[in-house]
């Protein structure tokens, strides 16, 4: 049996998840509707089987390294995703910096975490990244705070595999004539 999943964003864009036949006996029980999840070790791919049920062009398929934990008790609401392409971004005439997008990247690049103090503010630690989507398309994210903790031990020196992450609720900003994405 090979089991399909369908994420919803909030223009009713839909993203696919599969577990191959090969593994679903290890996690085919272990998913259920209307439940959220942190799962980590996937692959994206350019999706082989068109469907109705998600037109999205990429699909997250799970491998015998994924990892599926439940979140018991979630501290944010469980919204949909609104997933974009960078090329999205970097062709558009203007940016709507009051939008919240959602984005799956790899990161390929960042620099050392540094110490900044907003104007009227507190001092929090701020990371650049340098993100890039399948097509290869790149743009830059800043991360602040409790963010720049999270992320720190996945960019360990030395990782084989890519980092791939779901970026959500982040804004899109110009910069200097440069796209540039943050946390809302």
């Amino acid at each position: 049996m090979l089991m399909y999943l369908i994420g919803l964003n909030v223009q009713g864009g839909r993203i696919q998840a599969s577990i191959p036949r090969s593994i679903f006996n290890k996690y085919g029980n272990s998913v259920e509707e209307f439940k959220m999840y942190i799962i980590s070790n996937f692959i994206v791919q350019d999706k082989r089987i068109k469907t109705l049920a998600a037109q999205h062009k990429w699909t997250l398929t799970f491998s015998i390294r994924t990892v599926v934990e439940l979140v018991e008790e979630p501290n944010f609401p469980l919204n949909q995703f609104r997933f974009i392409n960078i090329s999205e971004l970097l062709t558009a005439d203007t940016i709507d910096g009051s939008q919240l997008i959602d984005i799956i990247v790899e990161i390929v690049g960042k620099e050392e975490p540094r110490e900044v103090t907003p104007q009227g503010g507190r001092p929090t630690k701020r990371l650049a990244l340098k993100i890039q989507d399948v097509e290869k398309n790149t743009i830059e994210a800043v991360l602040f705070g409790d963010m720049v903790e999270q992320i720190q031990p996945h960019l360990k020196d030395g990782r084989v595999e890519p980092l791939i992450v779901v970026l959500q609720f982040f804004i899109a900003h110009r910069w200097k004539g440069e796209v540039i994405s943050g946390p809302q």
